[in-house]
């Protein structure tokens, strides 16, 4: 029987779908934790940027799941669960609760799989930033309710990139090291 890791490019059907049912069981663990710790309001008070419940808790919300998926399924399955993720999201909200435009939450399929693809590419703390960065200039540039404000600062901007590159990196690190564990048991499945 051929194992997770191998059967990349394997046209066996079953072994695929054993993958994508991988990726969306770690795509709804992802959106439950971020679902569970919400929090951007609480750290408003003491940074002024957009979107800091992604910024500060993007490595374990977005970045963890999306390594520990390609690690254990393979090339393109980080994408593949950054892309069931943003589908979470935008089936319960508007992208960041933008409403106005209303085609704003194209933003968040290009978002999701700019993270996908760069954490894949790179590493947890280039796909985090980056997903940051992008959603800030849209925002900034097309957002008009909510849309961006005086609270927002340029240093709170750029302290809030440092925290995003601290938490897609730890994000990364972590998920590579539970993979070590975790893997040999999802290829005996396969």
């Amino acid at each position: 029987m051929t194992s997770v890791e191998n059967a990349y490019g394997n046209s066996n059907l079953s072994v695929v779908i054993l993958k994508i049912g991988i990726a969306f069981l770690f795509a709804c663990c992802g959106y439950w934790i971020s679902y569970l710790m919400g929090g951007e309001s609480v750290f408003a008070k003491w940074l002024s940027a957009p979107f800091l419940g992604p910024t500060i808790f993007g490595g374990i919300q977005w970045i963890f799941w999306i390594v520990l998926s390609k690690e254990i399924c393979g090339k393109y399955y980080g994408i593949v669960t950054a892309l069931f993720m943003t589908g979470f999201y935008l089936m319960t909200e508007p992208w960041f609760s933008v409403v106005v435009p209303v085609w704003y939450s194209v933003i968040g399929i290009i978002s999701g799989f700019l993270i996908g693809y760069l954490t894949e590419r790179f590493n947890g703390a280039v796909g985090l930033s980056a997903f940051m960065v992008f959603n800030w200039i849209c925002f900034y540039l097309f957002a008009k309710y909510p849309s961006w404000g005086p609270q927002y600062t340029i240093d709170g901007v750029i302290i809030a990139f440092i925290i995003s590159i601290i938490s897609g990196f730890i994000g990364d690190i972590v998920a590579r090291y539970i993979a070590k564990f975790i893997k040999p048991y999802f290829q005996s499945i396969a």
